[in-house]
């Protein structure tokens, strides 16, 4: 099986292009790949990609003083506006529960993504790491194993073989990207140089940033809720902060802008970029060994 596949990755890696022509985004919520990725993403579509992003959450609890369904409601809108500002053509959600997922089944969260997989048929899949250390948001803890498990499921005909019918064809990805928004230091060293295990690699995402900021700040009602979250726990615990002493529109972008801006800059540390996006990469390099690609 792992020769197979070995296989299997080369041809993708051989078919491919330096550009990818189609890229597939696969996030938890709303908000992780635009800050851990939506440069990256923005890149490669100004670079003639075409770009679809599968949503698993919904988002219904990331807000402030809203129904559920209201927060689900809006929150389907607003990713769907950040996409847009990113160069996106297609949002799908699929309306998991947010912070539910651990009752989900694996294996339906897995054959689910197959499906986009198998028909958008792309050269790049960004997917949350699943091994990035001190995630706290475990759905996409969830979502990243699934999705993982999704892209090596799709290339293989014994998987979900009913699809075939309906011309979803098995789909071997030559590269993936693993993302987390930078926050522990160690996630930066190697893992391993052994064959099929991502690699640390920045992107630069200069050219891009603004697209990501304004995509950013387009979730109106969470960044809302991050405000008042702050703001609730400066309260308790006696402390202030200028910006947040009146909550409202021009607050919460400023917020967001330094939000923003700070992650790039922690992961620009150590490289030649002043604004970048790190991911765990796996690609031709890491794939397949040198003597077979020979």
């Amino acid at each position: 099986m792992r020769l197979f596949w070995l296989f299997l990755l080369l041809a993708a890696a051989l078919h491919g292009q330096s550009d990818p022509k189609v890229v597939l985004v696969i996030t938890a919520d709303q908000s992780d790949w635009v800050l851990a990725a939506g440069g990256t993403v923005a890149a490669m579509v100004d670079s003639g990609a075409e770009a679809h992003l599968v949503r698993v959450g919904n988002d219904d609890k990331d807000s402030w003083d809203l129904s559920a369904e209201e927060t689900a409601l809006r929150a389907t809108q607003e990713s769907e506006a950040a996409a847009k500002v990113l160069g996106v053509s297609h949002v799908h959600s699929l309306g998991y529960r947010m912070g539910e997922l651990a009752a989900e089944r694996h294996t339906e969260i897995r054959d689910r993504l197959i499906v986009y997989i198998r028909r958008y048929t792309p050269d790049v899949v960004f997917l949350p790491n699943p091994y990035a250390a001190y995630v706290e948001a475990l759905d996409r803890f969830y979502v990243g194993r699934a999705a993982e498990d999704a892209v090596r499921a799709a290339a293989l005909a014994n998987f979900q073989p009913a699809q075939a019918t309906v011309g979803l064809e098995p789909h071997a990805t030559a590269e993936v990207y693993y993302y987390a928004q930078p926050v522990d230091p160690r996630r930066r060293e190697a893992e391993s140089t052994a064959t099929f295990v991502p690699q640390p690699v920045q992107r630069d995402i200069a050219s891009t940033f603004d697209k990501k900021l304004r995509a950013a700040q387009a979730l109106k009602t969470a960044n809302d809720a991050m405000a008042r979250r702050i703001r609730q726990r400066l309260d308790e615990s006696g402390r202030r902060l200028p910006l947040l002493e009146q909550i409202d529109e021009s607050s919460v972008l400023k917020l967001v802008e330094i939000n923003v801006t700070k992650l790039a800059e922690i992961a620009a540390q150590d490289t030649p970029y002043k604004r970048a996006e790190e991911f765990h990469y796996a690609g031709l390099d890491y794939q397949v060994p040198a003597a077979l690609r020979e």
